[in-house]
Protein backbone atom coordinates (compact mmCIF):
# COMPACT_ATOMS: atom_id res chain seq x y z
CA UNK A 1 0.00 0.00 0.00
CA UNK A 2 1.38 3.56 -1.01
CA UNK A 3 1.13 6.71 0.08
CA UNK A 4 0.82 9.89 -1.07
CA UNK A 5 2.79 13.25 0.77
CA UNK A 6 -0.69 14.96 1.05
CA UNK A 7 -1.99 11.22 2.29
CA UNK A 8 0.58 11.49 4.86
CA UNK A 9 0.63 15.13 5.50
CA UNK A 10 -3.18 15.05 6.32
CA UNK A 11 -2.73 12.22 8.69
CA UNK A 12 -0.31 14.22 11.04
CA UNK A 13 -2.94 17.17 11.25
CA UNK A 14 -6.31 14.37 11.87
CA UNK A 15 -3.57 12.34 14.74
CA UNK A 16 -2.97 15.63 16.51
CA UNK A 17 -6.81 16.72 16.18
CA UNK A 18 -8.13 13.11 17.45
CA UNK A 19 -5.10 13.24 20.23
CA UNK A 20 -5.03 16.51 21.41
CA UNK A 21 -8.79 18.28 20.08
CA UNK A 22 -6.56 20.69 18.31
CA UNK A 23 -8.03 21.47 14.81
CA UNK A 24 -4.30 22.39 12.33
CA UNK A 25 -5.04 25.61 9.70
CA UNK A 26 -4.83 23.30 6.43
CA UNK A 27 -2.96 26.11 4.91
CA UNK A 28 -0.73 28.74 7.03
CA UNK A 29 2.47 31.20 6.23
CA UNK A 30 3.84 30.23 9.65
CA UNK A 31 6.56 27.89 10.28
CA UNK A 32 5.64 27.03 13.63
CA UNK A 33 2.26 27.25 16.26
CA UNK A 34 2.28 26.59 20.16
CA UNK A 35 -1.02 25.59 21.49
CA UNK A 36 -1.26 25.83 25.24
CA UNK A 37 -2.87 22.06 26.22
CA UNK A 38 -2.86 22.52 29.92
CA UNK A 39 -1.98 24.75 33.07
CA UNK A 40 -2.26 24.25 36.44
CA UNK A 41 -0.73 25.41 39.98
CA UNK A 42 -1.65 28.78 38.80
CA UNK A 43 0.32 29.04 35.67
CA UNK A 44 3.81 27.02 37.79
CA UNK A 45 3.40 23.97 35.00
CA UNK A 46 1.98 24.05 31.67
CA UNK A 47 1.95 21.66 28.76
CA UNK A 48 2.40 23.25 25.23
CA UNK A 49 2.03 21.65 21.98
CA UNK A 50 4.35 22.67 19.29
CA UNK A 51 3.36 22.34 15.48
CA UNK A 52 5.47 22.47 12.87
CA UNK A 53 4.70 23.75 9.06
CA UNK A 54 6.38 23.71 5.69
CA UNK A 55 4.67 24.97 2.90
CA UNK A 56 1.69 25.31 4.55
CA UNK A 57 1.45 21.87 6.04
CA UNK A 58 2.14 20.25 9.26
CA UNK A 59 4.99 18.17 8.55
CA UNK A 60 5.86 17.47 13.13
CA UNK A 61 4.42 18.18 16.66
CA UNK A 62 6.27 17.81 20.49
CA UNK A 63 4.79 18.32 23.45
CA UNK A 64 6.70 20.16 25.88
CA UNK A 65 6.17 20.49 29.17
CA UNK A 66 7.16 23.42 31.50
CA UNK A 67 7.49 24.79 35.50
CA UNK A 68 8.70 28.03 35.90
CA UNK A 69 8.58 28.63 32.16
CA UNK A 70 11.75 26.21 32.02
CA UNK A 71 11.28 23.08 29.71
CA UNK A 72 11.87 19.93 31.52
CA UNK A 73 13.78 17.35 29.99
Amino acid sequence: MSLSKDNFLHLIAAEIEETYGVTIPEHTEKEELIYLLSRSFFGIYQKKLYVYFISGHAVDYRVHHFIFNGKIR
